[in-house]
């Protein structure tokens, strides 16, 4: 048993092919200002010569309070995050993937008592340009956005308590998407002990527009189902909640939407099955978004009234 202490925080990295980034991510932690801080990259069997740069430069600049962790096969950043939990001394743990950006003061800031977890809200999106702006933020029942499908915030903006990490089951492996709203959802539900800080923004968070050659429609509508169907089996939401799901449908068709190959409908036409079946629509809502479907199919509506209608049900 790795033995852990609460005076600092442990930094986890997931780590595919982006050796530049893992540089960038260096640079910002030895500006911090704070020294109470591990660095632990966790590497998802990069390819060859990325990995061979990547041991050569840990090696060059080797410090006590960095880790490298290499996989020895192809898994998945939820895997290598929960990993990287186990390798870690801290007992307040923050994850930070290689493309995001933090300031110099990130770790003092996050040098405070921890129960079960604690949001900073507060942070800036980085476009492909370079260009920042403030996140979308809220205030309320957070629960309820993450519901709806509305993400108020990002993996990085929660400091949290390893035991409680570790004892809400850690990031779910099973999913190919979501995993960090998943988790999120969970710990809201499960935590009598969290807290949202108003905070001065020191992490900027890169962010890409959807892109269904990454992120294929399948997959996406996937992971829907999965999300759905484990809350449906292991949460009683009332039917306020369950009325907000339907954010997650309107998830897949933006997905769709975007795709050059219609026959990718199959697999929303699924998802719609699955909310109907899981008891997050009613059979007239089911029934109209298999209408929604027929109608664009045969090119009765234009793509933008599609995509209006289920947003204006379903969002």
């Amino acid at each position: 048993m790795i033995k852990t202490c609460i005076t600092g925080i442990s930094i986890i990295t997931p780590h595919f092919n982006d050796f530049e980034g893992i540089k960038r991510t260096h640079d910002c932690l030895l500006k911090q200002d704070s020294e109470q801080w591990e660095w632990i990259i966790v590497d998802d069997f990069s390819d060859a010569t990325v990995k061979e740069l990547l041991v050569q430069y840990f090696q060059e600049n080797s410090s006590q309070n960095i880790k490298l962790v290499l996989n020895d096969r192809k898994e998945t950043a939820s895997i290598c995050r929960n990993i990287g939990a186990d390798h870690a001394s801290y007992n307040h743990l923050v994850f930070l993937d290689s493309d995001d950006i933090v300031s110099k003061d990130f770790v003092s800031n996050r040098s405070i008592e921890v129960k079960d977890f604690v949001v900073f809200k507060n942070f800036n999106l980085l476009d492909e340009k370079g260009n920042n702006k403030p996140a979308p933020s809220a205030d309320g029942n957070y629960l309820n956005f993450f519901l709806k499908a509305k993400f108020i915030w990002q993996t990085s903006a929660i400091l949290w308590n390893k035991y409680f990490f570790i004892k809400i089951g850690k990031f779910n492996t099973y999913l190919k998407r979501l995993q960090d709203v998943e988790l999120s959802i969970r710990a809201l539900i499960l935590s009598n002990n969290y807290r949202i800080i108003d905070n001065k923004v020191d992490f900027f968070y890169t962010v890409s527009p959807i892109n269904i050659k990454k992120t294929p429609i399948n997959v996406v509508c996937e992971s829907v189902n999965y999300l759905i169907t484990y809350m449906s089996e292991h949460y009683s939401l009332d039917k306020q909640q369950k009325d907000l799901v339907t954010g997650y449908y309107f998830l897949c068709i933006r997905y769709f939407n975007r795709s050059e190959d219609k026959g990718d409908m199959v697999h929303v036409q699924k998802s719609l099955k699955v909310f109907y079946e899981k008891n997050y629509m009613s059979y007239f809502s089911y029934f109209r978004g298999l209408l929604f479907l027929k109608l664009y199919k045969i090119k009765l509506i234009s793509s933008d009234l599609f995509l209006r209608l289920n947003r204006y049900f379903y969002k």
